[in-house]
């Protein structure tokens, strides 16, 4: 069945959300006691509030914090008078937004693949380009002044063409030839396995291209670094993924031990392939040792078909998306993890672990953060295994209890949004050659995230 909150409870919390965001962020204190300001001009696809996927909560977490000590500029699609927009002004970004282009569907979609066959750009870099916003940018370049321009999604490289004089910096998210080779390997067809293997290697050649020409990157794992110097890549950086450790602590409230939770963005697809691994091969496993087990799924933007799947599961109940995740992370016993294609690292799992949550994930689920299993978390990642940890866990709070501490003391220390904002701003100053001269010392972050000036 689905449920989710009230659109008027909803649109209540969100706009008490911007009323007050102004002024508790002016409360707030500066990441370090520096004078000088750094003017940067931020390339993205859209703002990402409300931050409801990780890619959206990293984004808005470190320009919201930057932005109290830096002229963050940010050029992306967007609606003037969107909420959106009101709250991203209110954080104390200046903003240029380009008309939105429409989402490709039917014809439209088709019609695109189409035409991407004949161009050497993959489709998810083609997509993206419109000539508006590269004619933005450089009305933007030619009119203001600028220390630095940040490509914050690697496929908007292919914009950094128009910037001539100034330093710049991408932030990759993922290594994204990874995922499609991945994605490739998972794929049922002889027709999607050709499809994506291609758009795997057109998108590794257009990484190693923009990412050599950038005078720096920032990675979000040592993996990923280690993969694009192996490229030829010479300034990289890790600005690890993180967690607001002020916002996600652990509750009281009832947690229900019968109870697992999924909690994904349910418009990308390597969480609705994981999604589908839960449904049809781990959760039934879970049901047959533990038959009052449910599962919960929470996240934005489900698909049509997905709530009369569910309908025909037992045990499952469809959420859908909601305005806080934190009373559902309270409410479980287990956060189920069962990723098969990704890059980077899961945030969904810094915020369980922050609120004292028992996770198990597969290995490439917990690619890239610093835990180890049987000491933050349990790793599995047969259907078998998976579905018997799991078993473990909501049969034992004692054992939930250990991973959930061992993991909240794990992300205080490492993983807070400040430490990840002020490694950024690290390599912002350390790019613009005003590092030494501003007192901003390298960002101390573990062996795996050591800079490579």
């Amino acid at each position: 069945m689905a449920s989710r909150l009230p659109s008027a409870e909803k649109e209540t919390l969100r706009k008490g959300q911007i009323a007050g965001l102004a002024v508790s962020l002016t409360e707030r204190k500066p990441i370090h006691d520096v004078s000088s300001r750094l003017r940067v001009l931020v390339l993205d696809e859209w703002l990402h509030y409300p931050p409801n996927s990780g890619r959206g909560v990293r984004t808005w977490s470190l320009l919201q914090r930057l932005a109290r000590r830096h002229r963050l500029s940010l050029l992306c699609y967007g609606d003037p008078e969107a909420e959106a927009a009101v709250a991203a002004r209110a954080a104390g970004l200046s903003l240029h937004l380009v008309r939105p282009f429409p989402a490709p569907r039917g014809a439209r979609l088709y019609g695109g693949l189409l035409a991407n066959v004949f161009s050497r750009h993959p489709y998810s870099v083609w997509k993206h380009y419109t000539k508006r916003y590269e004619n933005r940018l450089r009305e933007l370049l030619r009119d203001d002044q600028f220390d630095l321009v940040h490509c914050e999604c690697t496929v908007y490289a292919r914009f950094l063409g128009a910037v001539e004089r100034l330093p710049k910096l991408i932030m990759a998210h993922n290594v994204e030839s990874q995922i499609l080779f991945r994605r490739a390997q998972q794929s049922r067809t002889i027709v999607e396995r050709v499809f994506f293997g291609l758009q795997a290697r057109r998108m590794e050649a257009f990484e190693r291209e923009v990412l050599r020409q950038a005078d720096w990157v920032t990675l979000v794992t040592g993996l990923d670094a280690e993969q694009v110097r192996a490229w030829g890549v010479q300034r990289t950086s890790v600005v690890e993924n993180g967690v607001d450790v002020d916002q996600f602590v652990p509750l009281e409230g009832n947690c229900d031990r019968d109870e697992i939770l999924f909690l994904a963005a349910l418009d990308w697809y390597p969480n609705l392939d994981a999604l589908d691994y839960l449904l049809k091969d781990i959760f039934p496993l879970v049901r047959q040792a533990s038959p009052r087990a449910r599962l919960r799924i929470v996240g934005r933007r489900p698909p049509a078909g997905l709530k009369e799947r569910i309908a025909r599961c037992p045990g499952v109940e469809l959420v859908g998306e909601v305005a806080d995740v934190r009373p559902f992370l309270t409410r479980a016993a287990v956060v189920a993890v069962p990723l098969r294609i990704g890059g980077g690292s899961r945030i969904k799992i810094l915020e369980a672990l922050a609120m004292g949550k028992a996770v198990v994930s597969t290995s490439i689920g917990a690619e890239g953060l610093a835990v180890t299993d049987g000491m933050h978390l349990l790793l599995a990642d047969a259907p078998s295994d998976f579905a018997a940890r799991t078993v473990e866990l909501l049969k034992s709070s004692e054992e939930r209890l250990r991973l959930g501490e061992n993991g909240r003391k794990l992300v205080v220390e490492r993983y807070s949004w400040d430490q990840m904002a002020r490694a950024l701003e690290w390599a912002w100053e350390e790019l613009c050659g005003a590092g030494h001269a501003c007192g901003v010392e390298a960002p101390s972050m573990g062996k795996e995230a050591q800079a490579n000036p």
